[in-house]
């Protein structure tokens, strides 16, 4: 039997890499599965959050500052401040008057203002999913924006530069991040479980592996290859009677045992990865207590 258990061996990056390659279907099913579930579990969240269609309007206005009277004047004016500007009184109450059937509320939950780069560009975003109210704040602020200009002494005039049309809006549209967070998702996890197996799998999958549980019975090498020539020739009779047998060849048969023991020996055939310690453990103990010559153990 094994002298050796298989939960005191250190590392071995050949046994690891075996058994990879065994079970990678694992991780790339897991992988694949993994991207599917993510693209299909935001698809479903997508269409639970967003509802009915979001519309949306964005106008590019065109700010003039007064340098001659203020040269530092846009440094009080970034994103953040005109963000709030344009949900400010001044703003929000012209806005009122030119569409007095929109309400305050209904402004400040539509509108926000962006600078993407030059300072000079206020872009005005409405959205919302009432299509017709979506147009009459955003034509509102046409006329509230350019007025407010009157009432600051760093800005010359505020112009609108672009006027883009109505549109429809998806703010769901990462599909592909969705599945490959999955995918990657799977991928660490099926890795995770195939180097967890591996610790406790018995299989044997390399010469060390046999090394370790049977020092007593020599690993040949894979036939056919120089190490194995080599290996026969100096530890077995070169033109010696040895029968080969593997494990799922392996009968309680007392007519084989008798032929076994008539032979010089018996040479164990080793499937790497498939034959474990225990399966291996009952054939060596049987063959030893059967007094028959176990003299090597090849691939």
């Amino acid at each position: 039997m094994s002298d050796r258990s298989f939960y005191n061996r250190s590392i071995d990056l050949k046994r690891f890499f075996r058994q990879f390659k065994k079970r990678i279907w694992l991780v790339v099913a897991a992988t694949v599965l993994g991207a599917v579930l993510g693209l299909v579990a935001y698809v479903a969240y997508s269409n639970i959050m967003s509802g009915n269609t979001v519309y949306r309007i964005r106008n590019d206005y065109y700010i003039y500052f007064d340098y001659e009277a203020f040269p530092n004047g846009p440094d009080y004016f970034n994103a953040y401040t005109w963000d709030g500007i344009l949900r400010d009184d001044p703003v929000v109450n012209k806005a009122l008057e030119v569409a007095p059937d929109v309400t305050k509320q209904q402004i400040l939950d539509s509108v926000k203002g962006e600078i993407l780069g030059d300072y000079r560009i206020l872009t005005v975003v409405v959205t919302g999913t009432d299509k017709e109210l979506v147009q009459k704040i955003s034509d509102a602020y046409k006329v509230a924006l350019p007025a407010f200009a009157d009432v600051l002494e760093q800005i010359s005039s505020i112009d609108l530069w672009t006027d883009a049309d109505i549109e429809e809006y998806d703010e769901y549209t990462r599909e592909p991040n969705a599945a490959f967070l999955g995918g990657l998702i799977g991928l660490l996890v099926s890795l995770f479980a195939v180097l967890l197996y591996g610790i406790f799998d018995d299989g044997i999958y390399s010469e060390r592996d046999w090394v370790m549980n049977y020092p007593d019975i020599p690993y040949l090498g894979k036939r056919d290859t120089d190490e194995y020539r080599a290996n026969r020739s100096h530890l077995l009779k070169y033109d010696g009677n040895y029968i080969e047998i593997s494990t799922d060849q392996f009968r309680y048969d007392l007519d084989e045992f008798d032929r076994m023991r008539k032979v010089d020996g018996v040479i164990i055939l080793l499937r790497g990865g498939q034959d474990t310690v225990d399966k291996m453990d009952k054939i060596v103990y049987t063959l030893k207590k059967q007094d028959v010559n176990v003299v090597g153990v090849m691939e």
